[in-house]
């Protein structure tokens, strides 16, 4: 049996990537979101999650925008902000970090989460940031305190050779680096979680074409595809022509008929954690 959750990431970020991934579930393939609690179209993303009846985790956030509960001593710049990527990955690889003000901040994403009206099925993190060490730890915490029941594995199921150059490829070079530990640590926590994570080499390059290759090598298993749909904002960070090609992609009758001539069951993470 192949079971596949293809879950869009990033609901939250702007109206057009939200746009985006709500057309993404309703006329093509995605079966599940994660939403960001910091992002500045939360409340309308979330209102219609709910009217969508859309499954939805919460995408934990330590990199971008503005942190819930205030400045993060050692983690947010002079303005009070997350620092991007880049920074925020230093700072959870020193030796030395207090977990504390980080299980706050994203204790109170999820209760912003919740207090919406919304039950989330599962967490993952933006960046990924849960592969490292200290991070995990709270990330399996949070899911025990709020009953939470499953997980995202970000554990990167292609193989090395498909992993692209540049930047994307020293992203994914960390992430092969860190994901045994992190899948050692979870896969013992008794929490649900797909068996490996399908896209990561992907980022804005998920076209028709990528998609149909990644469905055709679904193998048997339960598994994650991450995609990003949406629509071109140029106010957005988050938006791109590369997300409206991943759109396309997802919405188009060639890849409905793919995934089932395939034998693909397409499930949500509420369904994972039913049949754990």
């Amino acid at each position: 049996m192949r079971r596949l959750i293809i879950n869009a990431d990033d609901l939250g970020s702007g109206s057009e990537r939200d746009r985006g991934i709500f057309e993404s579930f309703t006329q093509g393939i995605v079966s599940s979101a994660t939403l960001l609690a910091t992002g500045p179209t939360f409340a309308s993303a979330a209102a219609t999650a709910r009217k969508l009846d859309l499954p939805l985790g919460v995408h934990l956030n330590l990199s971008e925008g503005m942190p819930l509960r205030g400045p993060i001593a050692g983690l947010t710049n002079v303005a009070g902000a997350f620092p991007g990527k880049a920074e925020l990955r230093r700072f959870l690889a020193a030796r030395e970090v207090d977990p504390a003000p980080l299980y706050r901040e994203l204790a109170a994403q999820i209760e912003k989460v919740i207090a919406a009206g919304l039950i989330p099925d599962h967490l993952d993190t933006h960046q990924h940031f849960s592969l490292y060490p200290v991070a995990t730890t709270i990330l399996l915490d949070l899911a025990r305190e709020y009953a939470i029941p499953a997980l995202r594995l970000c554990a990167p199921v292609e193989p090395l050779p498909a992993d692209p150059a540049g930047e994307l490829g020293a992203d994914l070079a960390l992430y092969h680096r860190l994901a045994p530990a992190f899948t050692a640590q979870v896969r013992s926590s008794g929490l649900a979680m797909p068996d490996g994570l399908f896209g990561m080499p992907l980022l804005n390059r998920l076209n028709q074409e990528a998609l149909l290759t990644t469905l055709h090598s679904i193998p048997a298993g339960t598994w994650e595809l991450m995609v990003h749909p949406g629509y071109p904002d140029n106010n957005s960070p988050f938006s791109g022509t590369a997300r409206q090609e991943e759109l396309i992609a997802l919405t188009s009758p060639t890849i409905a008929a793919t995934l089932h001539r395939c034998g693909i069951i397409s499930i949500n993470f509420r369904e994972l954690a039913c049949g754990f």
